[in-house]
């Protein structure tokens, strides 16, 4: 018994002895370069926005914001990592919202808790999503592409950006509403699929308005469905899927967010959402955020936590509506 309470009042002590560090600590925040790791590939949507916000947040901090991109097994390999960090504010997780909200609903045995392991910082913005297709093929719209699924069902199928992602969700849906049978093709990134895409491999792809821009600008892809209640101002012709006769595809549109481990002292994570606010504010900043199809918010960290707590209920009834699908 005593070498057990020894044992335990060790442990305590460590224990306030790093808290009381990590206190220090933040008074002189930040006094070494700051991570942010993106889950998913370079070249994708997290990617460029986390390295526009982390220049600006580096400028401001005084310290480098180093941009590292971690992707795989649906975006988790990046999360977990940030998670098992140490809360000192130097390690940081920028990323869509699929993680944080989605991923856990879809797997059988995540290997974080959100609530647990993460404290929200900011969140920076949302996007509607995006059904693409070959701007070679025939395919103009929902019906159109209805058609060309069931007159040729062997060459029907659907990238993502991942296994249980939003958009992989979005294209089982679309299977179920419409009684298509496209084939689920996951990539770890959206340029991949985007690239497949033009490639032939895929007949449709799933993304974000800002990756696949230049792509549509280019003359290689061509936008057919909108997620969201009203069009986008950035695809001003593209009809809604709600248009097209398909609904439920409203909450498809994905947020961008910046998250700590838990436990990290209240003092950093308010310095950081405040000048993730400024940053989302800056004309800029706010202008390519505008031209990536992103709708900036900036949001306090109670604000955010709040955004994600509601996000994560409204997941987990959706996931369970298409519990059919094998996410693992």
């Amino acid at each position: 018994m005593r070498r057990h309470f020894l044992q335990a009042a060790a442990c305590a002590a460590l224990a306030c002895t790093v808290a009381a560090s990590w206190a220090q600590d933040a008074q002189r925040y930040p006094a070494k370069p700051v991570r942010f790791i993106v889950p998913a590939a370079a070249g994708g949507p997290s990617d460029v926005i986390a390295r526009l916000v982390a220049e600006k947040l580096g400028q401001a901090l005084g310290q480098p914001v180093l941009v590292e991109n971690k992707p795989g097994a649906s975006l988790t390999l990046g999360t977990v990592a940030v998670a098992r960090a140490d809360p000192d504010g130097y390690t940081l997780l920028f990323t869509t919202s699929t993680p944080i909200v989605m991923v856990p609903h879809t797997m059988k045995k995540p290997p974080y808790d959100v609530q647990k392991d993460f404290t929200t910082v900011s969140h920076l913005g949302t996007t509607p999503l995006v059904l693409y297709v070959n701007a070679a093929s025939s395919i103009h719209n929902l019906r159109d592409l209805v058609e060309a699924v069931k007159a040729k069902p062997e060459a029907g199928n659907f990238g993502s950006y991942g296994n249980g992602s939003t958009a992989h969700v979005l294209g089982e849906i679309l299977n179920r509403a419409t009684g298509m049978k496209m084939v689920h093709v996951p990539y770890k990134g959206v340029a991949p699929e985007l690239q497949d895409l033009i490639g032939g491999q895929l007949m449709t792809a799933t993304a974000d308005i800002g990756t696949a821009a230049p792509l549509v600008k280019g003359g290689k892809i061509r936008p057919i469905a909108v997620t969201g209640t009203r069009r986008s101002g950035a695809l001003p012709d593209v009809a809604t899927f709600a248009e097209q006769g398909v609904s439920g595809m409203e909450p498809f549109s994905p947020w961008w967010g910046l998250f700590a481990p838990a436990q990290t002292p209240k003092a950093i994570v308010d310095q950081l959402s405040a000048e993730v606010a400024k940053i989302v504010r800056n004309p800029e900043v706010n202008a390519r955020l505008l031209s990536f199809g992103i709708d900036p918010s900036g949001t306090t960290s109670a604000q955010a936590n709040e955004i994600t707590r509601v996000e994560m209920a409204r997941w987990q009834a959706i996931i369970k509506d298409v519990s059919y699908i094998n996410f693992e």
